[in-house]
């Protein structure tokens, strides 16, 4: 009876337990389950495009998450979920097709729901565009409007621009566009603002092609168009349809194998070059990287294709620069490329990684291009000591605006000086004080002694000239200095008596007279400029003499004070007689100031306006301009001169 009364009570017991178990788990309701609905499934756009919105509700919805919005194409932007409302921006549809996208919308545990996206083509002007005969640097552009007489706008640029200036929507792109010509059409005072812009190629009618030269290879382009319309007044327009565009690039030249056979011979911060081409007798380039530069790569680096396409892009970038500044494509092929074996030397920052890449450069399709994959040499430089060298400074004959300075080491190592205005100074630790001017200031090196006759001061101030050992970049000595008051102005004790000159000569007959003096001077003749001589007359003797010519339109209505500033703003006084350079057709003035011994100026002088109308009947004879040049004693090796900072 005993066994039987527990069992009983362990049955009972497992009874309860089996019933609490079924009670604990009921069923989900049907009512609790998550559901997103969107008040509607499709939306109508028009081809403007806008912003746009679909309300949504969440039943049972988890708590602290809302909807997310998703898409896959690009004309439908900016997609956001919040408080019930699903919001997204459509760009205009400048196509006549009708376009249609979906968004997904999202929710955990629960389906996608899709909301269909559906907008109008364009009812205006449309552009169909291609691009065809592409080069490394040319291509030409077709663009075809669907309307043959609405005017419209072309144009071509990197896509860097619009990157550097900000311009990420078409209504920017727009008004950028609209600032540029408009302020063409005030330059030169238009009455008819559409004859303007269809005479000068900015808008065309109908069909264009159009041939594109002078393009960097491995850039990416963006030709865009766009229909505008002119008011009835022909002084102003308004964008008249979506900018169409397309992006392309133009490939580079096919790149050759070339090898340089290089020695670096490293002393210190000096490194001696020794390039030789191996089996090539063309042109080539090289730079040189610090470890840091975004073009320096270390030793064993494998030049990949995107490091060639920097290399080459870097190039291209920089001749175009030159070219802007009027060199031909031929110049800078002479000019900036090395051939045959070269060898120099140079001081660089010492203890630093260098990476120096050299390539063969050929002219290819006009322009002097990438020819050869990069080759890349290493080298190190090595750590500058600690100097002994002092440094003697002596200021004198200082007056109001001159002063000369002698600067004396005590050995022939490397050192800078600068000249500053005391107030400019920080006031601190001569150490500070030295990395503040390598910081702020482009310190030239000086060895040996150095006198400098300074007339770039001003009156009534007080200067400090301060100079230290100063080797690859490291400061060997400590600081030497010596501070040093300017007088008051007065009355200038001297005065221009008048000048001469004559005109005009060959710049190219002057470069081949003495090409190591006049070197690609006639690179400008071919621009329209020519050369000249003028001979100043001092009622003192002085070497303070400044004076130029001017286009005479630029100065007419400026004030002395501001010629005066100009002339002498340099510092770099004129000799008794100059070579001077104009250019064709243009009215000229002399102007001159000359300084006395303190420094005070005289009165600006003026010569009545001239102009030369350069052409081979013209033209003097260059005896004349050598012989006048000739006078001049034998010009002094260029002088090392301490700098006002």
């Amino acid at each position: 009876m005993r066994k039987f009364r527990l069992l009983s009570i362990f049955l009972a017991l497992l009874s309860v337990v089996f019933f609490a178990s079924c009670t604990d788990t009921p069923e989900t309701p049907v009512d609790s389950v998550t559901k997103v609905t969107l008040e509607q499934t499709v939306v109508d756009v028009v081809a403007d495009g806008g912003v746009f919105s679909v309300d949504y509700t969440v039943e049972n919805p988890l708590p602290g998450i809302d909807v997310v919005g998703k898409t896959s194409v690009e004309w439908i932007t900016s997609v956001v979920a919040e408080d019930g409302v699903l919001k997204f921006s459509v760009a205009a549809n400048g196509q006549p097709e009708e376009r249609s996208a979906f968004i997904s919308v999202k929710y955990p545990n629960v389906d996608d729901v899709r909301l269909e996206v559906r907008q109008a083509g364009f009812e205006g002007v449309t552009f169909q565009m291609e691009i065809s005969n592409k080069t490394t640097t040319t291509c030409t552009s077709k663009v075809v409007p669907s309307d043959s007489e609405v005017p419209y706008i072309i144009y071509m640029a990197e896509l860097d621009y619009f990157y550097n200036m900000g311009i990420t929507t078409a209504e920017e792109l727009f008004i950028d566009d609209y600032n540029y010509f408009m302020g063409m059409a005030e330059q030169y005072d238009v009455a008819m603002l559409e004859e303007f812009l269809l005479m000068n190629q900015i808008a065309f009618k109908g069909e264009s092609v159009i041939s594109w030269t002078n393009m960097t290879p491995d850039k990416e382009y963006v030709l865009y168009a766009y229909a505008i319309d002119v008011n009835d007044e022909n002084n102003d327009y308004t964008l008249g349809s979506p900018i169409a565009h397309m992006m392309f690039s133009l490939s580079s030249s096919e790149l050759s194998e070339v090898k340089f056979d290089v020695q670096i011979e490293v002393d210190g911060p000096e490194a001696t070059y020794t390039i030789k081409p191996i089996d090539y007798n063309g042109k080539y380039y090289l730079d040189i990287y610090a470890e840091g530069d975004y073009m320096y790569r270390s030793p064993g680096t494998e030049l990949d294709d995107s490091y060639v396409r920097t290399v080459t892009n870097t190039w291209m970038s920089m001749i175009s620069i030159y070219m802007q500044s009027g060199y031909s494509a031929e110049q800078l092929f002479e000019i900036m490329c090395l051939e045959g074996e070269e060898t120099y030397s140079e001081v660089r920052d010492a203890a630093t990684n260098y990476a120096m890449v050299l390539y063969a450069i050929e002219m290819v399709d006009g322009l002097p291009q990438v020819a050869s994959k990069p080759q890349l040499v290493n080298f190190s430089t090595e750590a500058v000591e600690m100097s002994d060298m002092t440094i003697d400074i002596k200021v004198e004959n200082n007056y109001v605006r001159v002063a000369d300075v002698s600067v004396t080491p005590s050995t022939e190592e490397p050192y800078t000086v600068a000249l500053v205005a005391t107030e400019e100074v920080p006031d601190s630790t001569d150490g500070e004080i030295m990395s503040w001017l390598i910081t702020n200031f482009d310190m030239s090196l000086y060895r040996g002694s150095i006198f400098s006759h300074v007339n770039t001061l001003q009156p009534e101030t007080e200067y400090t000239v301060f100079a230290f050992g100063y080797y690859g970049g490291t400061i060997t000595t400590e600081l030497f200095r010596v501070d040093f008051m300017t007088e008051a102005a007065g009355e200038c004790q001297n005065s221009v008596v008048g000048m001469e000159w004559n005109g005009p000569y060959s710049l190219a007959e002057l470069e081949a007279y003495d090409s190591s003096k006049y070197y690609n001077y006639g690179m400008f003749e071919a621009m329209g400029w020519f050369a000249m001589w003028a001979e100043i007359e001092t009622a003192e003797p002085s070497q303070d003499m400044f004076f130029t010519i001017y286009r005479a339109e630029t100065i007419a209505f400026e004030e002395e004070q501001t010629i005066v500033n100009d002339l002498v703003s340099s510092g770099v006084a004129s000799p008794r007689i100059k070579l001077l350079t104009g250019e064709n057709g243009v009215l000229y003035q002399l102007c001159a100031v000359v300084m006395d011994y303190k420094g005070n100026y005289s009165e600006l002088w003026r010569s009545e306006p001239f102009m030369y109308e350069y052409n081979a009947d013209t033209k003097r004879s260059l005896d004349e301009l050598a012989s006048k040049l000739a006078e001049l004693s034998e010009p002094a090796p260029a002088r090392q001169s301490v700098k006002l900072l």
